[in-house]
């Protein structure tokens, strides 16, 4: 009896090893985000009704860079699936130009995304290829430097990001996110803008 005993207890001791998980339940993942994006100017000139000195303004829509950072909160509930929550901030100064007289009007533009979706990860020996779809909203404000009466200033609509990525195991606790790249569509103006990110930091684990 006494050796059976001695049995249970080192067993209850090594199960916690045996069971133990090879991945992190929770991850934390900060960098650099670049985007090729659509400035959305049909709804900050108001769809060309915008005026400047009594005169209607035009903006050109075209797509800019724009650069910032790119921050997530990744939970784990198994092995390979886990739950992304991501945050972007990215900004932009180049302006905005008047299509009916070629003026430009100075600006800074800031974008900000809040998505949330599925992620599946390959874990691999050394690397984590994973891919995920995301869905949630975008906000975007520009602040013009000249006064246009009629122009909104700000505005919110519906996005979503397909896209994936690469991280490499740089220790227990820390992993480099070598790049991620994404899908990301919006709807502005009741619209649809096709949109490009590009990420790359690291992730802590």
């Amino acid at each position: 009896m006494t050796r059976f005993f001695l049995l249970f207890l080192v067993a209850l001791i090594c199960a916690p090893a045996a069971f133990a998980q090879d991945y992190s339940r929770y991850e934390f993942y900060v960098g650099y985000a670049y985007e090729r994006a659509d400035n959305n100017a049909a709804t900050f000139d108001k769809n060309g009704r915008a005026t400047f000195n009594g005169a209607t303004v035009t903006l050109a829509n075209q797509r800019e860079n724009y650069n910032g950072f790119n921050a997530e909160f990744n939970q784990n509930i198994t092995r390979h699936v886990g739950i992304a929550t991501s945050f972007t901030g990215t900004y932009n100064n180049n302006g905005y130009v008047n299509t009916k007289n070629g003026r430009v009007f100075g600006a800074s533009a800031q974008r900000y995304d809040l998505l949330i979706g599925p992620r599946y990860n390959w874990r691999m020996s050394g690397i984590t290829p994973f891919a995920h779809a995301m869905a949630g909203i975008t906000h975007m404000r520009v602040n013009f430097d000249d006064k246009l009466s009629g122009s909104r200033r700000a505005d919110t609509a519906f996005a979503m990001a397909f896209g994936g990525g690469l991280d490499v195991h740089a220790g227990d606790h820390l992993d480099v996110r070598a790049i991620q790249v994404d899908y990301l569509p919006t709807f502005f103006n009741s619209t649809h803008q096709n949109n490009l990110r590009v990420s790359a930091g690291v992730k802590i684990k």
